[in-house]
């Protein structure tokens, strides 16, 4: 059995493995080097999509585009329900009453599959 050790997740995507300032919220989670690395992936990607929604401000023909704006809105939605599902997932007892208590998940799931499923 691969080995798990102890993350501390902000929401910008940075695991450390202590808590390096007081006034940053983390989501202390248990991961292998595998999960870990699969919630990079995650943020990475979250990270190129909003850098692309950004360029795409210089870009009238997306700019002004609804499709284009729904396409980025879906995506968001589903790389943030990704991010929340794993981080509950790999969560402490801690993490998870959090993020129940956040009721983030069933409303990003709707948002994530509704939105995805009008681009189609």
């Amino acid at each position: 059995m691969e080995q798990k050790g102890t993350f501390y997740v902000t929401a910008k995507g940075d695991m450390e493995p202590l808590p390096t300032d007081d006034h940053v919220h983390y989501f202390e989670i248990q991961a292998s080097y595998d999960e870990k690395q699969q919630l990079e992936h995650l943020f990475a990607k979250m990270h190129a999509n909003n850098k692309q929604e950004g360029l795409d401000i210089f870009s009238p023909k997306r700019h002004f585009s609804e499709s284009h704006a729904q396409y980025h809105r879906g995506k968001d939605s589903k790389l943030v329900y990704e991010l929340f599902r794993n981080l509950y997932l790999l969560g402490t007892e801690k993490t998870k009453r959090e993020i129940e208590e956040m009721e983030v998940l069933p409303e990003l799931y709707e948002a994530s599959h509704d939105t995805i499923e009008k681009v189609k």
